[in-house]
């Protein structure tokens, strides 16, 4: 069975993901490189998808309970 991540392990993956993405996406040669694992996408693409999905969750939180 897997540990689940400690709340202070998931914050700083939070921080560490999107810079490392963001660095894979910025030293592709093209935005409309395929991904590997998701073929259907380019890396412009895939960009887009994350970035709606932070903006969706940072919506969440700054609205509060």
């Amino acid at each position: 069975m897997a540990k689940t991540a400690g709340f202070p392990d998931l914050l700083r993956l939070i921080d560490e993901r999107p810079v490392a993405f963001r660095a894979a996406v910025a030293s592709a040669p093209s935005p409309e490189i395929r991904v590997p694992t998701c073929p259907e996408r380019t890396a412009l693409d895939l960009a887009r998808h994350l970035g709606e999905g932070r903006r969706r969750w940072a919506a969440i939180v700054v609205a509060g309970a």
